[in-house]
């Protein structure tokens, strides 16, 4: 069974294990909800889809560390993704 859900942004690899998280700006009210609790060392879950071939699982809940952040540009370290589809981001301590 596939899942077809509608991405909210983006994940791109900037290299040295730091990472731009690209919000939509369609869905920057995700960001307004937690956004007055981001500061710099936040980590945060990131979930996106899984472009890994060999892994059967659609879906991938990563840990992040925010670096900063501006408007709807996240800079974060830690996650292991590049080109995958964000579908949600939270903060750390939310699961």
């Amino acid at each position: 069974m596939n899942l077809n859900i509608q991405p909210i942004g983006i994940i791109k690899k900037t290299g040295s294990g730091v990472s731009d998280v690209l919000i939509y700006s369609d869905f920057e009210k995700v960001l307004c909800n937690i956004m007055g609790k981001f500061e710099n060392g936040t980590n945060l879950l990131i979930v996106h889809k899984n472009r890994k071939v060999k892994d059967e699982h659609q879906v991938k809940v990563s840990l992040a560390e925010l670096i900063n952040f501006k408007g709807n540009l996240l800079k974060v370290k830690g996650l292991e993704a590049d080109d995958d589809s964000v579908i949600d981001v939270r903060l750390g301590n939310e699961i």
